[in-house]
């Protein structure tokens, strides 16, 4: 994965009942995503999803697993 690469993330909230829908918004790169998602999975406000730019889909448990390495995501690439 290319962390500069853009990405789509999505942020389902987790005490919103009535959310039918949540838009996707574009991120200008994978690393900024990361980082929005890990922030919603440490403060409990959102479940977030990320879409990489070559399609693969990172579910939230995927990102619980990834933050645990996330201070590794200085480098270019994972």
């Amino acid at each position: 994965m290319d962390l500069d690469r853009p990405a789509l993330l999505t942020i389902w909230p987790l005490c919103d009942i009535t959310a039918k829908g949540v838009e996707p918004q574009e991120v200008s790169s994978l690393r900024a995503a990361f980082a929005e998602a890990f922030f919603a999975l440490r403060g409990g406000t959102g479940s977030p999803w990320i879409i990489t730019d070559s399609g693969l889909i990172l579910t939230p448990s995927s990102l619980v697993a990834l933050m645990a390495h996330s201070d590794e995501f200085d480098s270019t690439s994972i």
